[in-house]
């Protein structure tokens, strides 16, 4: 009886040792320098293509997001949306981290438009050049709103039929975070204080502010096994119509993050039109999330060869325009966004 329950014991402690193992190496996939390799990081923020910029370029980006990435201690570098690879290799190969924002993209795959195309190019490329770099030890965080949130989940699901995007009634409308259990351990939500993770959790807060027409439906994470095996989902939320979509993201192994809603446009965005929530616990949480991910590319080595060679790549070599400097040119140019950067390719290249 007594070598029985011996056995039974060693038995039981195998186990635990195992299954301890097994743990240690789930948890071991997931790899962060565990110093900061730079505190002077530089983003790469893609480009969207935008005609009614008139003489002062072809392509934007939203003052909001540069100032999202600024405020969070980084500075900007453009990723043209329609960059050649050598382009791409070049500016991915400084540049600290990469933020692909919001927009008005179509990445339908059969879509007849020349940018759209584009642009599904260009990010296919960007994300395996940061897979790559990943997989090297090189850490090279990721984030996408938005558009930038559906078309990374559409890559990381390899879903070229663009079947898992769906349409959702959820523009212009602010609501809180319905977390997940497992939002508080994640990477992006364990340091936020409590008094901030409860607020954002109370549908008294809405202090995510969305903006979307298409988005995501949580049982894409139960039938695509690519969703499932490589990203985690911190929070789901429901729309007008009761329809649920996901809203918040990160890479169970990679330094992938993202988010349906809008964490940049509290601070920023100052069209009437749009129902953000401004009190001092949505600033709060924007602020947060800009620290958060710049303090993920400070564990990136990359830089510039020179401080001129990065002083002609980063975006204050373009101008801040109001839009309604814009609609005063031409009244048949509007967009919502407080200011945007308009970009001429031929002014970096000159």
């Amino acid at each position: 009886m007594e070598q029985r329950i011996g056995t039974m014991m060693a038995m039981s402690m195998l186990l635990v040792s195992m299954l301890a193992l097994c743990a240690w190496q789930v948890e071991s996939a997931y790899y962060r320098p565990p110093d900061m390799k730079t505190y002077h990081p530089v983003i790469g923020v893609l480009t969207l293509p935008e005609p009614r910029c008139l003489q002062y370029g072809t392509q934007v980006i939203a003052t909001s997001n540069a100032r999202w990435v600024q405020a969070g201690g980084a500075r900007v570098v453009p990723i043209f949306y329609d960059s050649s690879p050598e382009e791409l290799d070049y500016i991915l190969s400084r540049v600290n981290g990469v933020f692909w924002t919001g927009g008005n993209v179509d990445f339908n795959p059969h879509t007849g438009s020349t940018n759209g195309s584009r642009y599904l190019k260009t990010t296919e490329y960007i994300l395996k050049y940061v897979l790559r770099e990943n997989r090297q030890r090189n850490y090279y965080p990721l984030w996408g709103t938005c558009l930038g949130f559906e078309r990374l989940l559409q890559l990381i699901a390899r879903d070229e039929k663009s079947v898992i995007v769906e349409k959702f009634d959820a523009e212009n409308y602010a609501i809180n975070l319905g977390f997940t259990d497992p939002a508080w351990g994640s990477r992006l939500f364990r340091s936020m204080s409590d008094e901030l993770f409860t607020e954002v959790a109370s549908p008294l807060g809405r202090l995510a502010f969305n903006n979307h027409e298409l988005g995501i439906h949580p049982d894409a994470f139960v039938n695509n096994t690519e969703l499932s095996k490589h990203m985690k989902v911190l929070s789901v939320d429901l729309d007008r119509n009761g329809k649920p979509f996901v809203s918040t993201v990160e890479g169970k192994d990679l330094p992938l993050y993202a988010t349906q809603w809008h964490p940049e446009k509290a601070p920023w965005e100052w069209n009437p039109l749009w129902k953000i929530v401004r009190s001092d616990s949505a600033i709060k949480l924007s602020n947060y999330f800009g620290r958060f991910f710049v303090n993920e590319c400070k564990h990136n080595k990359n830089k510039f060869e020179s401080l001129e060679a990065e002083d002609r790549a980063l975006l204050h070599n373009w101008v801040s325009i109001p839009s309604s400097a814009l609609y005063r040119l031409d009244h048949k140019v509007h967009t919502l966004f407080t200011e945007i950067y308009c970009i001429d390719r031929k002014q970096v290249l000159a």
